[in-house]
């Protein structure tokens, strides 16, 4: 995996992915606790519908139960862990409904984070970063590069953009869609492990950024998004386990009661 790049270092708001094997600085236990368990889930080490409890997330990371159990109610919250009554948690499943409700989140809001940085401007040194993150899909296309990289490659890129659109709360929001995102994408590259952003994608957004065309930035990464979209449902829709599932019948109608 890439080292993180200097421009993305300074950023205040930086996706999880990018983290990785870098020291969390700042942290008390809980945060600590929810982070490492958040990464489990993330990166699929703890995968949908897997089981645990505090006790073997305590004993695994070697602390306490009280920041396991305060992690834990973060990651209820945010939607990534169930309760279960005397039985301990279970991992959230990924569902294609959820998936759709994720995509078109994150086309809204990465949209509008591209018109925006682009009609400020991005700085050098980011727009740089930019360029060279739009090459890896020509490089993963020609057999120099991983999917891992490029999956990197493709977060780190709109996270750059989600942190130069000048609105704050819109930079975290952006992060926090892209760090469940990246749950979905690797599920879906265990489906079809061929799936990766096509080349020319990237750098289209790129060059509306450099040109400062707000209109073509948005347009450009809401394209992206869409694909993205198109592809993640696509591939999910084959999976065995929604092969599988029963078709219920919709509810009939009740007629209405008599005025």
């Amino acid at each position: 995996m890439r080292d993180i790049y200097p421009v993305t270092v300074g950023m205040p708001h930086i996706p999880a992915l990018l983290l990785v094997g870098k020291e969390a600085t700042g942290l008390d236990r809980t945060g600590e606790a929810y982070r490492a368990i958040r990464r489990q889930i993330i990166d699929l080490t703890l995968p949908p519908g897997s089981r645990f409890t505090e006790t073997s997330l305590a004993q695994q990371w070697r602390i306490s139960k009280t920041p396991v159990r305060e992690a834990l109610l973060r990651l209820r919250r945010d939607g990534l862990v169930t309760a279960l009554p005397r039985a301990g948690y279970v991992v959230s499943p990924v569902t294609l409904q959820d998936t759709d409700d994720l995509c078109a989140l994150r086309s809204l809001l990465s949209s509008e984070a591209a018109a925006a940085a682009a009609r400020l401007g991005v700085a050098a040194p980011a727009l740089e970063r930019l360029e060279e993150l739009s090459r890896v899909p020509f490089a993963l296309a020609a057999g120099e590069a991983e999917l891992e990289e490029s999956l990197q490659a493709g977060i780190e890129f709109e996270g750059v953009i989600a942190n130069f659109c000048g609105n704050n709360r819109l930079g975290k929001a952006i992060v926090d869609v892209l760090d469940e995102l990246e749950r979905v994408l690797r599920m879906a590259s265990l489906i079809a492990p061929d799936i990766a952003s096509p080349p020319g994608e990237l750098e289209a957004i790129f060059e509306r950024l450099r040109a400062q065309d707000a209109d073509g930035a948005h347009d450009a990464m809401r394209n992206r998004c869409e694909r993205v979209r198109r592809d993640l449902l696509q591939v999910l829709a084959t999976s065995a386990s929604v092969s599988r599932a029963n078709i219920e019948l919709p509810m009939p109608s009740l007629p209405a009661a008599p005025a």
